[in-house]
C-alpha cells in the first residue's frame, strides 16, 4: 500500500500521479521552489530523496519569496487550499500547498477532517516518482514532520497525524514506542519533565508488566498535566506515541526540538542551516 491509497490523499492522489509521470518523463532539468522555513526543508528533502532515486535532475531553491523558476518546477506554496492547483504544462509547474482533507470517518460516520501539510503532500508525490526508492524509504518517517510542527496538535486531535503515524507503523517505516524506550530524549520536546525521574523509569522498564508501566508513565507525566502547554494531543504523542525509526537514537520529536530551537536562534544562518539539514537528512536519514 503507497500513500497515495489512503482516503486523507483521495483529493490530492490523482494530481500527484499525473506529476509523477509528467517528472519521470520531462528532458528538463527540475526546480524545487520551497519556502526559507521548517516545511520548505522538510518537504524539499522528501522530492529530493524521490528525484535521486529516479535519477531525476534537480536543484534546490529555497527563499523567503517563493517563485516559479522558467524551466520545469514544483512549488511549494503556504496558503492552505481546498483543492490542489492543476497541473501547468508549459513549463511543467506542480504546486504543493496545505490541503484541507478528509482523514477518516469515525464509527458513528463522522467525518474528521484535517490539513494534509507540503511535507506529506511531497512525500505522496515522491512515492509515486520513485516507489521502491531506498532514499526515498530512508526519509519516509519525515512524513509526519509538517503536521507535528504545525499547530493542529497544538488545540486538538490531528486526525491527518494520526493516519500517517499508524500508516508509517503499519508499512514498517517506524516503531512508535513509550518515552521511557527512547535512549535519548531531547529536554525541549517535553519541558517540565523530571530528567531523573525519567531516567528511574527507564532504569526498571524492563522489569515492569504493561499495567507497571502505565502507572510509571502516568506517574511521570502527571505533573505536566495543569500546564497550558503542550496541548492534551501533543502531551499523549509525547508520552505514549514517540516515534523511532532503524539507527535512531533520539526519538522524531527529540530531533525536530534541536532543530527549531537552533532555527529560531540562527536567524542570520538560516539558508546555511536549511542546507545542512537537507544534505544530512539525505545521506543519514536523521538530523545534523
Amino acid at each position: 500500500m503507497s500513500l497515495l491509497d489512503l482516503p486523507a490523499f483521495a483529493t490530492a492522489a490523482p494530481v500527484l500521479r499525473e506529476a509523477a509521470l509528467k517528472l519521470r518523463t520531462s528532458e528538463s532539468s527540475l526546480t524545487i521552489a520551497a519556502p526559507l522555513n521548517e516545511s520548505g526543508i522538510f518537504a524539499s528533502a522528501l522530492l529530493e530523496a524521490a528525484l535521486l532515486d529516479a535519477g531525476i535532475p534537480y536543484q534546490r531553491r529555497l527563499r523567503e519569496n517563493v517563485e516559479a523558476a522558467n524551466g520545469p518546477s514544483i512549488v511549494i506554496d503556504s496558503a492552505p487550499v481546498s483543492q490542489l492547483q492543476s497541473i501547468v504544462t508549459e513549463p511543467l509547474c506542480i504546486h504543493l500547498a496545505p490541503l484541507e482533507v478528509e482523514a477518516l470517518v469515525a464509527s458513528g460516520g463522522d467525518s474528521r477532517r484535517g490539513i494534509l501539510s507540503p511535507v506529506a503532500l511531497a512525500a505522496g508525490l515522491g512515492n509515486s516518482i520513485a516507489p521502491s526508492g531506498s532514499m526515498s524509504r530512508l526519509l519516509m518517517p519525515w512524513v509526519l514532520a509538517g503536521n507535528w510542527l504545525s499547530s493542529g496538535l497544538e488545540h486538538t486531535y490531528d486526525p491527518v497525524y494520526t493516519v500517517l503515524r499508524d500508516y508509517l507503523s503499519n508499512e514498517g517505516y517506524i516503531r512508535v514506542v513509550p518515552m521511557p524506550e527512547v535512549p535519548d530524549v531531547h529536554p525541549d520536546s517535553l519541558p517540565g519533565i523530571d530528567s531523573v525521574a525519567l531516567g528511574a523509569v527507564r532504569d526498571r522498564w524492563g522489569q515492569l508488566d504493561l499495567e507497571g508501566r502505565a502507572q510509571s508513565l502516568s506517574h511521570l507525566m502527571k505533573p505536566l498535566l495543569d500546564a497550558e502547554l503542550p496541548s492534551t494531543a501533543r502531551l499523549e504523542e509525547l508520552g505514549w506515541h514517540r516515534i523511532m525509526a532503524a539507527g535512531w537514537e533520539r526519538d522524531l520529536a527529540s530531533q525536530l526540538s534541536g532543530f527549531t530551537k537552533s532555527w529560531r536562534d540562527n536567524t542570520s544562518g538560516r539558508r546555511r542551516q536549511a542546507s545542512d539539514t537537507i544534505d544530512s537528512l539525505l545521506r543519514t536519514g536523521q538530523m545534523p
